[in-house]
């Protein structure tokens, strides 16, 4: 089966939001929980940055494509903690206070970057797909964009349990920046 990188659409929200439900970092079990996930670490970038998104294609045997990872990404950190306070943290409050404070909390993680690393991912692969090249080609997809609308680096927060994450990052050129909160974060300068 062969892996085609390209440019999210509009068309491609549904197969996104599947994604990131499904790799959550912690089970999703309710409404509730699925929104806060999906406007917290996803449909801010497709809303408001959708020239930074890119999307993995598998080619099936019958000839038909499905979606099975994407790349997301902010590429100004200021830009991104203003519109997600004016835009999402509203979303949030309005089902769950607590969960608006935790969503803060990670856009005020990004800050601390922001100067040499004003960009920031987020990448989802469905299991079935890891290793075989698709988060590589949507990384090196990603940073080539990054590097073509001159951005100085991006940065990437993975948890702290998550090893596989970390190789693999450190394995495409990130360095390891610092602990933060529950994670560690990698940057890679352009």
């Amino acid at each position: 089966m062969d892996y085609t990188v390209r440019p999210y659409t509009e068309a491609d929200r549904d197969a996104v939001h599947l994604i990131c439900v499904a790799t959550a970092e912690h089970p999703v079990r309710s409404e509730s929980r699925r929104l806060f996930v999906l406007r917290t670490t996803c449909d801010y970038y497709l809303d408001n940055e959708p020239e930074n998104c890119f999307v993995a294609e598998k080619t099936l045997e019958d000839g038909t494509t499905r979606v099975v990872g994407y790349i997301l990404c902010a590429a100004e950190c200021e830009a991104y903690a203003r519109r997600f306070r004016d835009r999402i943290l509203p979303k949030i409050k309005e089902y769950s206070k607590m969960n608006a404070r935790v969503a803060r909390a990670d856009v005020l993680m990004y800050g601390r970057f922001a100067m040499f690393f004003p960009a920031h991912l987020r990448l989802a692969v469905l299991p079935d797909d890891r290793g075989k090249g698709v988060g590589t080609a949507l990384v090196e997809a990603l940073t080539a964009h990054l590097q073509a609308i001159k951005s100085k680096g991006v940065v990437v927060i993975l948890n702290k349990k998550n090893s596989a994450a970390q190789a693999f990052f450190k394995s495409r050129g990130f360095s390891l920046l610092q602990p933060i909160g529950s994670g560690f974060a990698y940057g890679l300068d352009f």
